[in-house]
């Protein structure tokens, strides 16, 4: 039997030598992409898997969450954890339950409402997870949010590839050939890029960075390992759900794998890049 071959990984094998596109194609980590019609008629591409914007299903002893000293936080969107049971990621995400992103940020603000990075600025962005069976109503929002559209989302499986200022296809050459690089590296990469989605909702997987440097650097501190973090979501902008990150920015949810094996979502940390 013919084993099909993912769209990264045939582009490495047309485009890369042999030993260089085994040694690239080793680094793809498994994701699910959350997509949505591209207009309101359109049907949805698979089973509902949560959605972005509107209101929140919450238990009714679980307050909407706030920073304090900044007010209510905006709701941003609800991911069912059944609904990406089939995608084999690499990451210990509970097998059900719903997890719900959260961000100070609101339509119509500018950037002056969006989270700081330090510690502080960490309580304005908030992952709550709800477990299977648990009883939930939708809650209205509090006075002075106005929630974002409530688009629905869809969950494809996918393979996601290191960003190249986190691997340089140059570093996988022989040393020799480092300095001067072959032309296929850059028709390579270009290629690459036109596979990235346009919009880029993400669970899982690789992060795609908006500025140069990864999420990572912005939340991993200097004594901690960086590879006991991985990406739990990214949140990009949206224009269908009227979010738009400062200039088409993205919002990143990352947390330790021991973190994540025990529901421990509080742990989570957030950051954003934008254009």
């Amino acid at each position: 039997m013919t084993r099909t071959m993912s769209p990264p990984a045939r582009l490495a094998a047309a485009h890369l030598p042999a030993e260089v596109a085994d040694r690239w194609t080793a680094l793809l980590r498994p994701a699910v992409r959350l997509t949505r019609p591209d207009n309101r008629r359109a049907p949805m591409s698979g089973p509902v898997a949560g959605h972005l914007g509107g209101l929140p299903e919450l238990p009714p002893d679980v307050p909407w969450p706030v920073w304090e000293g900044n007010g209510p936080l905006s709701f941003v969107a609800s991911v069912s954890l059944a609904a990406l049971a089939g995608a084999e990621l690499d990451i210990p995400l509970p097998e059900d339950g719903t997890l719900l992103f959260f961000v100070s940020y609101g339509p119509g603000q500018t950037g002056d409402g969006v989270p700081g990075l330090g510690p502080d600025g960490q309580q304005g962005a908030r992952v709550l997870y709800v477990p299977e069976g648990t009883p939930v109503a939708e809650r209205g929002a509090p006075e002075g949010i106005e929630p974002y559209h409530r688009i629905r989302l869809s969950a494809e499986p996918e393979l996601t590839w290191p960003d190249r200022e986190e691997l340089r296809i140059e570093d996988l050459l022989a040393p020799a050939d480092r300095d001067d690089p072959p032309e296929w590296v850059e028709t390579f990469e270009d290629a690459l890029g036109d596979l990235e989605p346009r919009v880029r909702h993400r669970i899982g997987g690789h992060p795609i960075p908006v500025q140069d440097g990864g999420p990572e650097y912005d939340v991993v501190r200097e004594d901690e390992d960086p590879d006991d973090w991985v990406l739990l979501a990214q949140i990009d902008s949206d224009e269908r759900a009227w979010m738009n990150w400062v200039h088409q920015g993205t919002l990143y949810w990352l947390i330790t794998r021991a973190d994540l094996a025990a529901r421990n979502f509080a742990a989570a940390r957030f950051t954003w890049q934008f254009l």
